[in-house]
């Protein structure tokens, strides 16, 4: 165990078990390799990844697919070989997200994920070509998005069932007149 003094979280105590190696370090922080993933607060979708070569250096991380559940991350093999990633399951991919003073202006880079292998605690940034992913996607405009489809798509499942609802009123009512004019 090593004890590693940070800005953020005063010293804290790591297990070498826990550190995970990122051999190209982050873009604009090549020549930083050793991180550690602690987390925010219980219960919250938030990651920190601090540095333990230098620590004043910490980023906030989330799980793209709980604001953007349609995040895709297209690697080649030889993009992540060096990760070992030996099934898919092994893969997590983690976003860096930017916290501005207002929580609405909150944005995440979306084009530039991390993806690690959790089985041998190794990770890489990588850069996606896919131009609908910028570096400031704004994350409560996505869940904005996110809450007008679901409630456009509840409205016309409503409006499925009304029709058909209704449809079967008419069927019963026709079957009805049918009925009662055979007697």
């Amino acid at each position: 165990m090593r004890k590693v003094s940070t800005t953020r979280f005063s010293e804290i105590e790591v297990l070498e078990k826990d550190v995970i190696i990122l051999p190209s370090g982050l873009i604009g922080f090549p020549e930083l390799k050793q991180y550690i993933l602690l987390d925010h607060d219980k219960g919250s979708p938030f990651k920190w990844l601090q540095s333990l070569d230098d620590g004043s250096i910490a980023f906030v991380l989330i799980n793209p697919l709980l604001f953007k559940p349609d995040y895709s991350v297209e690697v080649t093999e030889e993009e992540v070989a060096d990760l070992e990633i030996t099934a898919e399951e092994d893969a997590v991919i983690s976003v860096i997200i930017t916290m501005p003073t207002n929580p609405q202006n909150m944005t995440a880079n979306l084009k530039a994920p991390l993806v690690f292998n959790l089985k041998n605690r190794r990770g890489k940034q990588v850069i996606l070509a896919n131009p609908e992913y910028s570096t400031r996607h704004n994350i409560m405009e996505e869940v904005k998005k996110r809450e007008v489809l679901d409630t456009q798509q509840a409205a016309e499942t409503v409006g499925e069932s009304v029709a058909t609802e209704s449809q079967a009123k008419e069927t019963a009512a026709s079957a009805a007149a049918k009925a009662s004019g055979e007697k």
